[in-house]
């Protein structure tokens, strides 16, 4: 045999043994149930969604599984159009609406769908789910221009956590993150910034538009996906916090100045400013949307669990040399909303006196009770509180 046969030979030798690992690996990714398939779409010009019927199982936190709707949501089927004597609601928000850590009929949208219907016979009511992990305000914005209007609401909540969505509000805070953004131009106007997406657009390549249909395909596929953006995402925030520190604009605390605690700080720091001040113009441009379209609006401020658990109030004070307010993120939004005229509940002083009187944690599942997204009873209060308040506000029909 020829040093050339040779070669050949141990090349396909070597290429049949990265098929069958390959396919060893993507039947034990099936059957460990470890990740799914990539479910994300890109829809141009108008953001992402997920892959409309595709399939998820959650088990980083809580569990569900189920299919996304046809539209892309995760929400039971809708119609575009609004069927007769029906009273539509659209929650907007991020991964607290989205809920992925609870099974769909305990998200609070859909329990509030619940508990309105069964109070009433007419109208019929909808509680359509439209958040998506991740989301700003900008992103929750742009989704309803995109796809909300679309449905025809009678009421749009904008569920807002302030545990992230200030930063992911902010272009420098939240950098290289695909999202829309909105920025002040050189008038100190808000206009809306979509580069990252047209750069992500532009740079979709023949063989990136090949790997994401792979993604959509293959267990093992999607999760090589997934560690390179995790790894690259790390990356990217070491660099930017150096370049920070480099500029001479690092914090002089043990506060981490792309921590989201920095929305506690009395003073806040520069960037973070900017972010306060971007979100509320962006929360009156969704308001001002939504009224010229004929819809009421409600915006609704969820808990983050320092917020709510003393203890773990406690153990973040004693881990920094920094004064905090944790009631500052939802009193600049409740100001914001009594200057404005909008319809504001601020649902914290429920939960945290719900946890007091029962002891129960409305945060985390397992041995993470108390951190982390909603569980079954925070998703309960919620629905509960957001029930009475539209009731006591004169914003959902009563029986007739």
């Amino acid at each position: 045999m020829t040093v050339k046969n040779s070669v050949l030979v141990n090349i396909g030798i070597f290429v049949c043994a990265m098929v069958v690992l390959c396919v060893i690996l993507e039947a034990g990714l099936a059957i460990i149930g470890i990740n799914t398939k990539s479910n994300i779409r890109f829809v141009e010009d108008k953001g992402t969604t997920f892959v409309p019927h595709a399939y998820y199982r959650h088990t980083k936190e809580g569990f569900s599984e189920g299919y996304f709707n046809a539209h892309g949501f995760r929400d039971y089927e809708r119609t575009y159009q609004k069927p007769e004597e029906t009273f539509r609601i659209l929650i907007l928000g991020d991964s607290y609406t989205e809920a992925l850590q609870v099974s769909l009929e305990k998200t609070f949208p859909a329990l509030l769908e619940k508990k309105l219907n069964d109070t009433t016979h007419s109208p019929k009511f909808e509680v359509l789910n439209l958040g998506q992990s991740g989301f700003g305000t900008a992103d929750a914005y742009m989704r309803y221009l995109n796809f909300g209007v679309q449905y025809s609401p009678d009421l749009v909540i904008l569920a807002f956590l302030t545990g992230n969505d200030f930063r992911n509000n902010s272009k420098l805070l939240n950098e290289e993150s695909v999202a829309f953004y909105f920025v002040f131009d050189e008038n100190n106007e808000l206009v809306l910034d979509r580069s990252l997406f047209d750069a992500y657009r532009n740079d979709m390549t023949l063989l990136k538009k090949m790997f994401q249909s792979l993604k959509r395909h293959s267990y093992l596929a999607s999760l090589l996906s997934e560690r390179m953006y995790l790894w690259e995402l790390q990356r990217q925030e070491q660099d930017l916090s150096n370049r920070v520190t480099n500029n001479g604009a690092a914090s002089t605390s043990t506060l981490e100045d792309f921590s989201d605690l920095n929305i506690y700080i009395p003073k806040l720091r520069p960037l973070w400013r900017e972010a306060f001040n971007i979100t509320a113009g962006v929360v009156l441009k969704f308001r001002d949307s939504v009224r010229q379209n004929g819809s009421d609006f409600l915006l609704v401020t969820l808990s983050n669990p320092e917020q709510v658990q003393e203890e773990i109030q406690q153990d973040v004070v004693q881990r920094y040399d920094v004064t905090f307010d944790f009631e500052q993120p939802d009193t600049f939004l409740e100001k914001l909303a009594q200057r404005n005229e909008i319809t504001f509940l601020k649902l914290l002083p429920v939960l945290k006196d719900y946890y007091l009187t029962t002891g129960k944690p409305l945060h985390g599942f397992g041995s993470s009770l108390g951190l982390g997204h909603w569980n079954e009873e925070g998703h309960n209060v919620a629905a509960e509180t957001i029930f009475k308040f539209l009731h006591e506000r004169g914003l959902v029909p009563s029986s007739a």
